[in-house]
């Protein structure tokens, strides 16, 4: 590789979103990386006292949450402990709606976490009840999602 190629491989490097790129030509081996600019938030940890740890994801529900989920309604819950979101971006309508009907594993919302955005679906055909938590609102493992009322 002479010098006006390693100038262009350069140049399209520094315009690619790559963070890293390794070349081995005729036993020579050139290795670019461009140093990476992490954001850290700190999320202060919620002190819990020992009888809120005995309380069940049931009974952190509203009253008419728990109305619902006595007239044989089902709850979709979060996978894991992220952000929920309704809508896949800015601008796009949301996965689903209050009084839609969805298919067993159509994706009706995302949690992310750790930048990765983590498709949730439905298990079983239903009907959309009742959306509990709110789009951006952080959730945790096992929280309920959204409140469904089975097809079958």
């Amino acid at each position: 590789m002479d010098f006006e190629e390693l100038q262009e491989l350069i140049r399209i490097f520094e315009s690619t979103d790559l963070s890293e790129i390794e070349v081995e030509e005729e036993g020579r081996r050139i290795r670019l990386a461009k140093s990476m600019d992490l954001e850290t938030h700190v999320i202060p940890a919620k002190t819990v006292r020992a009888e809120e740890e005995r309380v069940t994801p049931a009974s952190t529900l509203d009253a008419a949450t728990q109305a619902l989920l006595a007239e044989g309604l089902v709850t979709v819950d979060s996978p894991m402990v992220g952000t929920y979101y309704a809508t896949s971006g800015h601008g796009v309508p949301p996965f689903i709606q209050t009084g839609d009907t969805v298919d067993a594993n159509q994706v009706i919302c995302i949690v992310e976490a750790m930048k990765i955005m983590n498709e949730v679906v439905c298990k079983v055909p239903a009907i959309v009840e009742r959306i509990l938590v709110r789009n951006g609102e952080p959730v945790e493992y096992g929280q309920p999602l959204i409140a469904v009322r089975p097809l079958a």
